[in-house]
C-alpha cells in the first residue's frame, strides 16, 4: 500500500466519480488529455515555466479523482489549475493577463477581450469560484514532486559517456514526460517510476546502451521495478497509437532516432523551459468545432 494519498490501484481508473456518473472510461481519458492539451498552450502563450504546467497538470488529474467531469467542465478546472500552479510554482502572471489567455483559447479563435467584455468577466468569476472548490477536492495539499528532477540527476550524477550523448538522451526523455502529462501515469506511479519509463522509452528511440551509459546504478533501479517501468513506459507509448487512430501523430515505428509524441520543436516554442534539455511543443489532437454557450465562447 502506497503512502501517497495520489497514488491509486490501476482499478481505481474504472471507478473515477466521471465513471461512476456515466462517463466511459475511454471518455474520460480523452477529456482529460483534452483538458492537458488546453492548459500547455494557455500556458505557452503567457510563457509558464514547464514546472508550471506540469504542476497543473497534476492539479487536473487529482481534482478528477475526487470529482466528476459531468459537474465541472474540463475547461473551467483547467484554467484554475493553471492560475493555482503559477502561484505555486511562483511564476505568476497577472491575472487579467491569465483571463484574456484562457478566454482566447477557449473561444478557439482570435476575439478581442479586455476587462470590460462579457467574456472576461465570466471567465474571472469561474476562476475565482473554482479555484474554492479545486482547492477543497485536493484537499489543500499542492505538495508536488515531477519525474524531470530525478531524470536530471541521474543524468548529472552517473552518466558515464560525453556529454552529447547525455544531451541527446535527456532531451527524449524529457519530451516522453512531457506527453506522459496527458495520461493518468501520475495518478498510477511516483516520479521515479515514471522518469525511468522515460528514460527506457528514450534509449531503444536513440539505441543507447544503458547499462554502458549509466552502469550498474542503471540496473539498481530499473531491476527491482522492472514491470512497474514497463507498464509506464506501455502506458506512455499507448497514447500515440490512439493519436495515430484519431489521424494525428505516430510512433513512427519505434525506430532508432524516431521522434517522441511532442516532438521537441526546436524552433516551435520561442522560450526556454527551466533550462530543459527540450522544448515542448504545441500539442496535437484533433479539435472539434467550436461552439456558443449562451455565456461564453467555448470549445466544446
Amino acid at each position: 500500500m502506497n503512502n501517497n494519498q495520489w497514488i491509486f490501484p490501476k482499478e481505481e481508473m474504472y471507478r473515477t466519480p466521471s465513471s461512476m456518473s456515466g462517463i466511459s472510461y475511454r471518455d474520460e481519458k480523452e477529456y482529460r488529455s483534452k483538458g492537458i492539451s488546453f492548459i500547455v498552450t494557455v500556458g505557452m502563450q503567457l510563457k509558464l515555466p514547464q514546472l508550471t504546467l506540469a504542476t497543473a497538470a497534476l492539479f487536473f488529474h487529482r481534482f478528477y479523482m475526487r470529482r466528476s467531469l459531468k459537474d465541472y467542465k474540463f475547461y473551467d478546472i483547467g484554467a484554475t489549475c493553471l492560475y493555482l500552479a503559477s502561484k505555486t510554482e511562483e511564476s505568476t502572471r497577472k491575472f487579467k493577463d491569465v483571463i484574456i489567455a484562457v478566454a482566447q483559447k477557449a473561444a478557439k479563435r482570435e476575439i478581442q477581450i479586455d476587462d470590460t467584455s462579457k467574456d472576461f468577466r465570466v471567465w474571472k468569476e469561474t476562476i475565482i469560484y473554482t479555484e474554492e472548490v479545486l482547492l477543497e477536492a485536493l484537499c489543500f495539499d499542492l505538495s508536488v514532486e515531477h519525474p524531470y528532477v530525478f531524470m536530471v540527476s541521474l543524468f548529472d550524477n552517473h552518466y558515464r559517456k560525453d556529454h552529447e550523448r547525455s544531451r541527446k538522451l535527456q532531451h527524449v526523455a524529457w519530451a516522453f514526460i512531457n506527453d506522459s502529462l496527458r495520461t493518468t501515469l501520475c495518478l498510477l506511479y511516483p516520479p521515479r517510476i515514471i522518469a525511468l519509463a522515460a528514460i527506457h522509452i528514450a534509449a531503444k528511440y536513440l539505441d543507447e546502451n544503458l547499462n554502458e551509459g549509466l552502469g550498474d546504478i542503471w540496473r539498481e533501479f530499473f531491476e527491482p521495478d522492472v514491470q512497474d517501468i514497463q507498464d509506464a513506459a506501455n502506458e506512455i507509448l499507448d497514447q500515440y497509437a490512439q493519436f495515430s487512430q484519431r489521424g494525428g501523430r505516430s510512433m513512427d515505428k519505434m525506430l532508432p532516432g524516431s521522434k517522441p509524441g511532442s516532438e521537441y520543436q526546436e524552433n516551435g516554442t520561442p522560450y526556454p523551459y527551466l533550462n530543459s534539455p527540450a522544448k515542448l511543443a504545441t500539442p496535437m489532437y484533433t479539435e472539434p468545432e467550436r461552439q456558443t454557450n449562451g455565456e461564453r465562447t467555448v470549445m466544446p
